[in-house]
């Protein structure tokens, strides 16, 4: 079962096509057509999923594509290894609202990158075995990475590591928060019609262009992984045959329960493992640069403070990109560059068919930078964007601001520490209304983004 559960992969979709009524003469338990079913959708997948002829010919490309595919089928096994042990150690508390394998998620993730050399070479010599036999099933990927499995150490050892490192980050609320990351080696260029218009090049996944040749929606499920090429609707059938994988970010949306993403679950109230669990994604997919960064909150309860333009360029000067464009000009590279289609938006989330849409605030603003290109943890920033949302009137979004937000990031001006204080006792006071965190926890965090504040603001003197 290890093996068919990864391979099939226990999505709504998957349920919806492949799970169907046992007609037997016999009774049968939920169990064993639990099984039959999972059985029906591995033979189906076993069919389905074989990478073509043509595609297994891109040999530049076809590497780093398998170590992506091997890397997500070992990464699933360590899920399912270590949710069982997970049951033996103190984790805190997790809202049944909330994503129901965040902490398996976690916990396999921060084994895997601790453990990234090893695994990159075992990986690497299953590469070579499958190219050496021409061998193009999916399921025969699954199946070795199973065969790895009895070699690996103890999963009750992995769950302790995670335990512990769960300890040192938590930071637990009471806001559900959810997250997506984007991800491209081309940056902003990686839309569909901006592909190769930087003079940049990916060589490795070439715009992830071979993204559904390789099956990486049916890979990455655990992680919500799709192609984001930015194309709507009618306008991706419109485009030329040839244009039809027209390549764009690579994203995990971790919060996706469904390959059409019409459902989805917050990840978790804790914005302490949210900030790991972003660090620990960037490192997992290494080979791809990270770009934007969205994070959604529920909508509990809004401030009665109208927020001020200085009060969304602290978020900016936070979350944002200040960095110089190509004439050497300091500018905020996210709005100066046109890349967002939204700063601050408001949506309808909702986890199953017939449930009520919860209301979400999205702040999809912020840029994503790996770890050793910052020095600072996301979780200051999170809690600033949740205690803005708790401290502002958020009717409006930033609907009223955007111009000005828009004018400042291609010549961003010095705020005055009038504004820069005014904001940290804005999001302190959103937190006291969430009620969700300790005095000590509030004062430490509002101490952290004040410093991050100060030190952004320095670089426009």
């Amino acid at each position: 079962m290890l093996l068919l559960r990864e391979f099939v992969g226990l999505t709504y979709r998957r349920r919806f096509i492949f799970f169907q009524k046992q007609h037997t003469a016999a009774a049968i338990s939920p169990i064993a057509a639990f099984r039959r079913n999972i059985e029906i959708a591995a033979i189906r997948q076993f069919q389905h999923l074989v990478i073509g002829r043509r595609v297994w010919l891109e040999r530049d490309v076809l590497r780093p594509y398998l170590r992506l595919i091997f890397r997500h089928y070992l990464f699933g096994y360590h899920v399912q290894g270590i949710r069982r042990c997970l049951d033996r150690v103190v984790l805190s508390p997790h809202s049944a609202d909330c994503y129901y394998d965040f902490f398996p998620n976690l916990a396999a993730m921060i084994w895997f990158n601790r453990q990234r050399p090893e695994y990159d070479r075992l990986i690497d010599a299953l590469i070579e075995e499958v190219l050496a036999e021409n061998q193009r099933s999916l399921y025969v990927y699954a199946l070795l990475c199973a065969s790895l499995i009895k070699n690996l150490q103890p999963f009750n050892e992995m769950a302790e590591l995670a335990a512990a490192e769960f300890a040192k980050f938590s930071r637990p609320g009471s806001t559900p928060a959810g997250v997506e990351l984007e991800f491209s080696n081309l940056g902003r260029f990686a839309t569909f019609d901006k592909p190769f218009k930087g003079g940049l090049q990916d060589p490795l996944f070439q715009n992830m262009h071979y993204y559904k040749a390789f099956f990486l929606d049916d890979i990455t499920w655990r992680l919500g992984g799709y192609l984001d090429s930015h194309i709507r609707g009618n306008s991706l059938l419109s485009l030329p045959r040839i244009f039809a994988q027209p390549g764009g970010f690579f994203e995990y949306s971790l919060v996706r329960l469904d390959y059409p993403r019409s459902f989805s679950m917050p990840l978790s109230l804790d914005l302490g493992l949210i900030a790991l669990y972003i660090d620990e994604v960037i490192k997992f997919i290494s080979e791809l640069k990270p770009h934007s960064l969205h994070v959604n909150f529920e909508k509990i309860t809004f401030g009665k403070l109208k927020p001020q333009l200085d009060d969304y360029l602290c978020l900016l000067l936070l979350g944002g990109d200040l960095g110089h464009n190509k004439a050497g000009k300091l500018q905020e590279l996210r709005l100066a560059n046109n890349e967002l289609r939204g700063v601050i938006q408001r949506r309808k989330h909702r986890a199953a068919k017939g449930e009520v849409a919860k209301e979400v605030v999205e702040y999809s603003y912020l840029r994503l930078k790996g770890p050793s290109d910052r020095d600072y943890s996301y979780f200051p920033i999170l809690m600033a964007c949740k205690g803005f949302q708790y401290g502002y009137n958020m009717d409006l979004s930033c609907r009223d601001q955007v111009q000005g937000m828009l004018s400042w990031a291609h010549n961003p001006q010095l705020l005055p520490a009038v504004s820069l204080s005014r904001f940290v006792e804005t999001v302190k006071a959103g937190w006291q209304q969430e009620g969700g965190h300790t005095d000590e926890v509030c004062e430490q965090t509002a101490h952290e983004i004040t410093e991050l504040l100060q030190r952004q603001n320095l670089q426009l003197k």
